[in-house]
């Protein structure tokens, strides 16, 4: 059962403080959690949780308390097939009959890297995420805590050839790219006050790292916003050269 917090005053844990590791096990996946918060002043009786979740799945494992972590012995993803698009988080709460369980420490969107793979320190901002979809090929799920791209798990000749397709890449992710400017410039309105919180300053920065993208206007100019986001589609489209990749992948089928 998932647990309910007191958000309160909460603190945040600096993502180059946690890293996670998974490897398969047999028919499974487990991971590894390394958690850097010696340095950070919770209470020491305070509990520590370590979560995996990816739309609807969720698992949660007891990590000891701030003063003694404990690994546990069971760290298995079994309610994830496949650890692409899982992704983890950190909570630290204060315990039972303490403030109704409030939440003092908390660091999302912690992205695993593989055993073996180098850890370059840079997030993902969008994980391509096998799904059930019946006959739509992709579908883009912005109600979780940050967007996923889900791909039709049932795509032939897989899921991840779709995805990594050149054809899929030059149609599919302006449009992504558009749909979630849209939600965090004109939805959620998004300001330079939020200029360190959550995917959708991610998404900012990344736009704003395009090049030849203007500031970004105030969030009641609502026609100066998505003419913004015009351009950084566009500037999106550049940097990736997308139609010179359909072109190349239009001549490679002409050849064969």
């Amino acid at each position: 059962m998932k647990r309910t917090f007191n958000y309160t005053g909460r603190r945040t844990i600096l993502r180059k403080d946690v890293s996670v590791v998974v490897r398969a096990t047999g028919q499974t996946w487990e991971f590894d959690a390394n958690l850097l918060l010696g340095h950070y002043k919770f209470p020491h009786s305070a509990e520590v949780w370590v979560e995996a979740h990816r739309q609807n799945l969720w698992m949660q494992w007891s990590w000891g308390t701030f003063s003694a972590l404990r690994v546990p012995l069971n760290r298995q993803l079994t309610e994830f097939n496949v650890p692409d698009g899982v992704i983890f988080r950190v909570r630290v709460v204060l315990p039972p009959g303490q403030e109704s369980r409030k939440l003092v420490g908390e660091v999302d969107g912690i992205q695993p890297i593989r055993a073996g793979e180098a850890d370059d320190r840079r997030r993902h901002l969008l994980v391509p995420v096998p799904d059930a979809l019946d006959q739509e090929l992709w579908k883009l799920d912005l109600d979780g805590e940050q967007p996923r791209l889900l791909v039709n798990k049932d795509a032939q000749p897989s899921w991840k050839d779709l995805a990594r397709s050149p054809h899929f890449i030059a149609l599919v992710y302006p449009e992504v790219f558009r749909r979630i400017l849209w939600k965090t410039l004109i939805d959620e309105k998004w300001s330079e006050d939020d200029e360190d919180a959550g995917w959708q300053s991610d998404w900012i920065h990344f736009a704003r790292n395009l090049g030849g993208v203007a500031p970004v206007p105030l969030p009641d100019l609502t026609q100066d916003r998505e003419a913004w986001f015009v351009d950084a589609v566009a500037a999106f489209a550049r940097r990736m050269q997308l139609r010179a990749v359909w072109d190349r992948e239009h001549e490679s089928e002409a050849q064969r």
